[in-house]
């Protein structure tokens, strides 16, 4: 077992890959979180809408949803999440982008809806389960437990099977709280309407996640795609019109 090598994942996990924006400068708004300032712009009138990015992404991922959604009629929140964009920060936790998600709320809410991409998901439901109020919920490619991500994932840190259990074991020693992000187990005492939107070939985040985490959060739809893998679900004309039309009710 290598444990410099686990020693260097441990420092790298929690830090994004930055993601700017097109632009370099930034011509949007912040709020304070208490990671720092979270950047984030609004554009439309109407109805609010909040857009959650993925890790190691940006709110350009989710440019053709908030297009569709300027087109019917919404307004529009896209935020960098801490550590990604314009937003301050180095690391980031579920728990740090739900109280940014919060942060939010305070200062633009009320959000008729929330749509979220990713690792958006599992930061959107802690944030519900902190007070976010919302009349629609919308998760695109959600992972369904963060302890089993890791361990499909961590050989793209270069690990074994071994060095991942020693990795977790390590992460626990430490306090995380890996084992508590569990969407089945927090989606089944929800009660907004959600939708999930999720491809069959997705490598990152399975679909049997998402099928399982359907069954478990009352009243959820699951719509399933064919051939758009992780990200071109919130490409997809058919994809981004059933996400639109939830979330406006």
């Amino acid at each position: 077992m290598d444990n410099a090598k686990i020693e260097a994942v441990l420092a790298q996990l929690g830090r994004p890959r930055r993601v700017n924006r097109p632009h370099r400068h930034f011509d949007g708004d912040y709020v304070e979180a208490p990671t720092g300032r979270v950047a984030y712009s609004a554009e439309g009138f109407g109805p609010t809408v909040l857009l959650v990015h993925g890790w190691d992404g940006s709110a350009r991922d989710m440019s053709d949803i908030a297009l569709a959604l300027d087109r019917a009629g919404a307004r529009v929140i896209s935020m960098d999440l801490p550590a990604h964009g314009f937003s301050d920060g180095e690391k980031l936790t579920a728990e740090d982008a739900a109280a940014a998600i919060l942060a939010l709320e305070a200062k633009e809410g009320p959000f008729e809806a929330v749509i979220a991409h990713s690792f958006g998901s599992p930061s959107t439901v802690l944030a519900l389960e902190g007070g976010l109020k919302t009349k629609a919920v919308i998760l695109f490619a959600p992972p369904l437990r963060q302890i089993d991500q890791f361990r499909r994932l961590g050989g793209r840190y270069g690990l074994d099977a071994d060095e991942i259990e020693e990795t977790i074991a390590r992460l626990r020693a430490a306090g995380s709280t890996m084992d508590q992000m569990d969407l089945a187990l927090k989606g089944a005492k929800r009660h907004e309407p959600l939708l999930i939107i999720h491809s069959a070939d997705d490598e990152m985040t399975p679909i049997a996640g998402a099928r399982e985490l359907a069954q478990a959060w009352p009243g959820a739809k699951l719509l399933e795609a064919e051939g758009l893998g992780h990200n071109l679900t919130m490409r997809d004309p058919a994809m981004v019109g059933a996400a639109v039309r939830f979330a406006l009710g």
